[in-house]
């Protein structure tokens, strides 16, 4: 089994276990437990002057950040969720009773508002599967964030702070890094924001 098999393989393994794991969460943890991530992320945007800002919509057991986003609109945030157009990913601006759709993934997306180019976001919450503390990010396996902020590998000072939102449970020892992996800056999780990056 050559080297690519195997972190195939790993890889894997983890996105089963841990959405499985994420799923299995019960409604009332659950709640408790996006409550304290929703606080967290208040907390450390307190302390940072964003406007352009993009989040996700919820799915399969991910963090609910809507009462977040909801409290960062009216403070005056500008907070856009990702759009799926072929293989590639586009942000568009969000508000609170936005008209949505689902995508091909059944992913509501907003059917209106301006969109904003990815560089041009300060901070991006994303979703993950799992994550390490070295910032080694797993998503679902298609590859989205990675192409949309590919630039970061090459001018790792340019375009926006990335921010992983997840469960503690979602934290393993290591992950599998290859050379497309775009790392996070940070994780925010219902016990706090570990940074990997200033």
């Amino acid at each position: 089994m050559n080297s690519g098999t195997e972190t195939g393989d790993l890889k894997a393994g983890f996105r089963d276990r841990l959405i499985a794991e994420r799923k299995s969460l019960h409604e009332h943890r659950r709640r408790h437990l996006d409550r304290s991530i929703c606080a967290h992320l208040l907390r450390f945007l307190d302390d940072r002057d964003c406007l352009h800002m993009a989040a996700y919509h919820p799915f399969g057991g991910e963090p609910n950040l809507y009462p977040a986003l909801e409290a960062l609109h009216h403070a005056g945030r500008r907070v856009y969720l990702p759009i799926v157009d072929g293989r590639q990913m586009e942000f568009r601006r969000w508000q609170p009773g936005a008209r949505m759709t689902p995508n091909r993934y059944g992913i509501p997306e907003p059917l209106e508002g301006r969109s904003i180019p990815a560089r041009q976001l300060e901070l991006v919450l994303m979703p993950l599967v799992a994550f390490s503390m070295t910032g080694t990010r797993l998503g679902m396996g298609a590859g989205f964030y990675d192409r949309c902020f590919s630039f970061s590998l090459e001018q790792p000072d340019s375009g926006p702070y990335l921010v992983g939102t997840a469960y503690s449970l979602q934290q393993v020892d290591s992950l599998p890094a290859q050379s497309w992996d775009v790392p996070l800056d940070a994780v925010i999780t219902e016990r706090g924001l570990n940074s990997f990056r200033d």
